[in-house]
């Protein structure tokens, strides 16, 4: 035993002498990697507005738009057009200010196309409050997430309207809001964050151009299933890239 035992020892140091040093640093090489693509795979978050406009996609649009997410610049405020007025409408709903205090946003902009959209979206979100009274509600968040793919879905506010609680996205953009969107945004956050506190709640996209809110998505959770497939395609699709 003793000898058979110094044998295999010495069969393995000879291995490990004789190895040939190009096929370690080969091995080195591939570990490496390995744990690059990995590291890569873990860091494709995408807002839920990006998502959806890749799920209404069709054909070769479909790799354009993830490459257009894939190669933009890391998130910059200064380049967040909408978020002053967002951050205000959350301010004045937080702190309980009377609506009409929205407009001292105006006094701050100095972007000439900020100048030029804001007060009509300004004025349509006053006019979609109107005379409700209205109570502070912090909405949820969380990611939904499909193997290396997270998808933030924040909405931005929660208000008490009358007895009523609501959790709404908000929409900017002239853009029309197609029926198909508004159902695929609603189904994911019905979804993900009617749970808890928030089980009664009533989620909602606020087109605030038409001061309309939608409620109520048309799909159920067997359309998850689609949304589960488009995200996979969203993954190959970003990893072929």
């Amino acid at each position: 035993m003793v000898v058979r035992t110094v044998i295999e020892n010495a069969t393995r140091v000879k291995y490990k002498v004789l190895m040939p040093h190009h096929s370690f640093r080969r091995e080195m090489r591939l570990k490496k990697r390995d744990m690059s693509v990995k590291k890569h795979k873990e860091n494709i978050q995408i807002s839920l507005t990006d998502f959806i406009d890749f799920v209404s996609k069709a054909g070769t649009t479909k790799f354009t738009k993830v490459k257009e997410i894939k190669n933009r610049p890391s998130y910059h405020p200064a380049f967040d057009f909408w978020k002053p007025l967002r951050e205000r409408i959350i301010e004045i709903h937080k702190n309980n200010i009377d609506k009409s205090e929205i407009d001292e946003i105006l006094d701050e902009l100095t972007d000439k196309n900020k100048k030029e959209l804001y007060p009509n979206i300004i004025k349509q979100y006053k006019s979609f409050l109107g005379r409700k009274k209205v109570e502070w509600l912090e909405p949820p968040f969380q990611d939904w997430r499909l193997g290396e793919l997270r998808i933030k879905i924040n909405p931005e506010i929660g208000l008490f309207i009358g007895d009523k609680p609501y959790v709404i996205k908000l929409y900017f953009k002239a853009e029309p809001l197609s029926k198909g969107k508004v159902d695929m945004i609603l189904l994911m956050m019905e979804n993900n964050l009617k749970k808890g506190e928030y089980e009664d709640a009533i989620f909602g996209v606020l087109d605030i151009n038409k001061k309309r809110l939608y409620e109520k998505s048309t799909l159920t959770n067997e359309h998850l299933f689609l949304l589960e497939g488009e995200a996979m395609n969203f993954i190959k699709i970003w990893e072929s890239i």
